[in-house]
């Protein structure tokens, strides 16, 4: 028994030593580094960066195309009796020149096209502000990844701190429990439940040690910072209601995302029609064009300008296969699927808004509630004690008044940190974009 005592008191001065030089940190120090540090982010950033220079592609529709083609061919006669061109539907055949050489300078340009070249990079901007809003959701959902972890560390570390203290408390008591055994004034049963009481607390300490290194090795891993098991101490939250700015669903990054993603899908629809309108291009080549007979050297130096054209083409699409009609379909189909989106999205963020706000005023209550029971218990130490003093109480009364006061005083500590973590909840949910992070 006297082994199974000192590894109780060991495992007592360990944990308060652990407390007393820890190393503090607080949930803000972990966003930061989390934000400078998440290849989540980084890679979001980086699918912004791509979506810019698909803009940049897109805006060369806006410039004419020039291009430079050459040509060296030999024509080895088959037919002696012929000679010249002849012209087969759309191939023309020249069988009298052997070696020829052609050079071609070409020039496209797209006219007139009812404006679908603008279409296009009004997609692709559209495209980029919605990958930044992905940027900040892909922050938000981070934050709140360390806001459960950090949270649930809190109450682990909290349990640990109580218990522990309780457990030298039962510790006490069991040693007393045991004398009056010994002195026939208490009953082998109740030692007995002392003793599994204290067996009880050691395994809930053991528990609570063993959440809180978990949810540290998981804040490591999301905030990138080295936190120490043994001594990392977590600094509160602080996060109160009335710090809280409740907008409406239209105001959150996430609204704006689905909205930007809407116009989008119209403005795709727009382009799928226009799309079915003529085409009006201008084009221009210059040709330079050298042969010989005999020699596909000197048919190459006899390249000089041959000819040169300019033009106007109209081209009209009158029938694809219903490829327009499908097409059409299923652009009108997304976008009614992200009208639905955003109609839950509405209904779910509003829903979550009450049941936080409702959360908050339950918790705030309680803890009200609970600082009363808590004053009420340490008054009744002082009482205790003052009894002790004239004789009208014993140590085991004293004991468990303190115990009981612990307890309280871990509910109500459970409390702010759940208090505060709700506060926190809401006001991530309400964040808005121009809060992110610039990138």
């Amino acid at each position: 028994m006297l082994i199974r005592d000192r590894k109780k008191t060991i495992l007592f001065l360990l944990t308060l030593e652990m407390l007393s030089f820890s190393k503090e940190i607080s949930y803000e120090a972990l966003k930061i580094s989390a934000t400078e540090h998440s290849h989540w982010l980084k890679l979001r950033t980086i699918d912004t960066s791509i979506e810019k220079t698909r803009l940049d592609s897109v805006y060369s529709g806006l410039y004419p195309q020039l291009s430079l083609g050459y040509s060296g061919e030999y024509n080895k006669n088959l037919d002696q009796t012929t000679s010249g061109s002849i012209s087969v539907g759309g191939t023309t055949i020249n069988s009298a020149v052997r070696n020829k050489d052609s050079l071609a300078l070409s020039l496209n340009y797209e006219l007139y096209h009812f404006g679908t070249t603008l279409k296009q990079i009004e997609i692709s901007k559209k495209e980029i502000a919605f990958k930044k809003l992905e940027v900040c959701n892909e922050e938000n959902k981070l934050f709140r990844e360390i806001l459960d972890l950090y949270a649930t560390a809190q109450k682990a570390q909290s349990e640990q701190n109580y218990k522990a203290q309780m457990h030298a408390l039962r510790q006490e008591l069991y040693t007393l429990k045991q004398r009056l055994y010994a002195a026939g004034k208490e009953s082998r049963v109740s030692v007995g439940d002392e003793a599994i009481r204290l067996i009880e607390l050691e395994r809930d300490i053991e528990r609570a040690q063993m959440s809180y290194e978990e949810n540290l090795i998981a804040l490591t891993k999301l905030s990138h910072i080295d936190l120490d098991l043994k001594s990392t101490q977590l600094l509160p939250l602080g996060t109160k209601a009335k710090d809280i700015h409740i907008g409406s669903f239209e105001e959150s990054s996430q609204a704006r995302q689905y909205r930007d993603k809407i116009d989008q899908k119209n403005t795709e629809i727009s382009l799928n029609i226009r799309t079915q309108l003529p085409v009006l291009s201008l084009y221009s080549n210059y040709y330079l064009y050298g042969s010989d007979m005999h020699n596909a050297y000197n048919a190459f130096e006899d390249m000089k300008p041959n000819s040169w054209n300019a033009g106007l083409s109209l081209r009209w699409n009158l029938f694809e296969g219903f490829k327009y009609n499908s097409e059409s379909a299923r652009l009108h189909f997304e976008r009614d699927r992200l009208n639905e989106e955003y109609a839950l999205a509405k209904r779910e963020f509003d829903a979550q808004t009450q049941i936080s706000q409702q959360k908050i005023d339950r918790l705030t209550q309680l803890q009200k509630n609970n600082v009363l029971i808590v004053n009420e218990s340490r008054s009744k130490i002082a009482m205790i004690k003052r009894l002790r003093e004239h004789g009208e109480a014993d140590a085991v009364s004293e004991v468990s008044v303190k115990l009981e006061t612990l307890e309280r005083e871990l509910t109500l500590e459970s409390e702010r940190i759940q208090h505060a973590y709700e506060a926190e909840a809401l006001k991530l949910q309400h964040r808005g974009a121009e809060e992110c992070t610039p990138r």
